[in-house]
């Protein structure tokens, strides 16, 4: 026998009214070339959920693989495209949400590690898997899908989710400078086929160079040069796989005028040729 009492908490977990707008779920097991291209939302909150499979998504900028059990959010106005591994197809649900508010944050934005829109499910893997299954069955296969139910699975995966997070959000004492070390980044991913530099970041920002290299390391867990390097090589991953470009054009679109320091450097970050590469996501092998 075990039994444990709790305090009520100080503060209760409140994400406002959040409802589920539309659920769509992806098997690709028959279309191994799946994609979805680059598009936003507007006003809404974005969840997916991979079952099994993998694939890769790129948001926000960056390029990220995917692999089941990982949850992926797409915060509104947040570009982001996904493809389907063609020799481990992909099987995801995607959760449209609207209402929801999380503490201070916008309308329907979800507070997630600033480094990557991907949670890890970890040990609530098998719970994700059965709460998810759950709700796809409820508006699948019920003539009259019980709405409240389906709501009440919805914030249960929210707080899930949120609980997953919570460790690895910034610190509140420490928000200014992580705001101002946000609009680096953004700066950073606007502007980094150009000719940009720590240097030239600082000067632009009013910063010593010292204080913006320790605090922008601090914030994003990457040097300038590291991040600016992710940017492009993320932006030649995603052309690579969603566009027709050839790979001469990409290099220049990624800020290269060189194109075997593009071919070198491709390599060496992503471990092959983008030619081998394109074919890898774009072509549907044996074994």
């Amino acid at each position: 026998m075990y039994s444990r009492n709790y305090e009520k908490p100080e503060i209760e977990i409140s994400f406002g009214h959040p409802y589920l707008r539309t659920i769509n779920y992806i098997r690709t097991e028959h279309n191994s070339d799946w994609s979805f291209h680059v598009h936003s939302h507007e006003d809404s909150l974005e969840i997916s959920y991979v079952l099994r499979g993998k694939g890769a998504v790129y948001c926000d900028g960056r390029f990220f693989t995917l692999t089941e059990g990982d949850i992926v959010i797409k915060n509104p106005m947040i570009s982001h495209a996904e493809s389907s591994d063609a020799a481990d197809p992909i099987e995801q649900v995607c959760l449209c949400i609207d209402g929801l508010k999380v503490d201070d944050n916008f309308n329907n934005v979800f507070p997630i590690d600033s480094l990557s829109p991907i949670v890890k499910s970890g040990e609530k893997k098998s719970l994700l898997d059965a709460l998810f299954r759950d709700m796809l069955m409820q508006t699948v296969n019920i003539n009259t899908p019980d709405i409240k139910y389906i709501n009440a699975l919805l914030k249960i995966i929210l707080t899930i989710i949120y609980q997953q997070t919570k460790q690895f959000i910034t610190k509140r004492e420490n928000i200014e400078c992580g705001k101002l070390m946000h609009e680096v980044r953004m700066y950073i991913e606007k502007h980094y086929t150009e000719d940009i530099s720590l240097e030239k970041i600082a000067e632009n920002f009013h910063l010593s160079v010292y204080y913006l290299a320790r605090q922008f390391k601090k914030y994003t867990g990457f040097t300038m040069n590291t991040y600016i390097l992710s940017c492009k090589i993320g932006e030649a991953q995603r052309r690579l796989i969603f566009t027709n470009d050839t790979i001469t054009e990409i290099a220049e679109k990624c800020g290269y005028t060189n194109l075997s320091y593009f071919y070198v450097t491709f390599r060496k970050k992503v471990g092959c040729t983008p030619k081998a590469y394109k074919i890898m996501y774009t072509q549907n092998h044996n074994g």
